[in-house]
């Protein structure tokens, strides 16, 4: 298949599963990135679209509002860590791209939902095992504690596009 096709299929797998995942409340607020406003919390989807051929990896992120950097850390695991033998390719045909769109959002259904929802005890997000780094858990605390910083919240949702 030929690069140009290849992101233009890539682009109608994203816009197809974005409806799959419309129902979990994720709103694709740019090309690779899709986001839900969760509390103190953002919890989204950054989808990869590897440079060597017609596939995705998929990264579960949770970025706590409160946290001061001013880049997206991807805080979470991805889709092989949840499930290894799982593969999100697209070929050059309307069926391959309705089937990576179908695989993503069945991912989701199954594998990123419930990971998600580990997290919605936001204490839980303090532990040691959490998957937010110290900083992030130290804004986390702080926000819990009503002591957000509003440029820090204005500038997480600046940089994942919530209005």
């Amino acid at each position: 298949m030929d690069k140009k096709l290849e992101r233009s299929n890539a682009d109608k797998v994203l816009r197809r599963f974005a409806k799959h995942i419309q129902a979990f409340g994720f709103v694709r607020t740019k090309p690779a990135y899709f986001v839900r406003e969760a509390g103190p919390v953002i919890e989204f989807i950054h989808i990869h679209k590897y440079s060597f051929g017609p596939c995705f990896r998929m990264h579960l992120c949770i970025r706590v509002l409160n946290e001061p950097m001013d880049f997206i850390a991807l805080a979470g695991p991805t889709e092989r860590e949840l499930l290894e033998d799982v593969r999100f390719e697209f070929g050059a045909d309307i069926a391959a791209v309705e089937s990576c769109a179908n695989v993503m959002g069945d991912f989701v259904f199954n594998y990123a939902e419930p990971w998600f929802q580990k997290w919605t005890d936001r204490e839980a997000l303090l532990e040691e095992d959490s998957p937010l780094y110290d900083d992030q858990k130290m804004a986390l605390q702080l926000a819990l504690a009503g002591e957000s910083n509003c440029m820090n919240v204005e500038l997480s949702k600046l940089l994942l596009k919530i209005a």
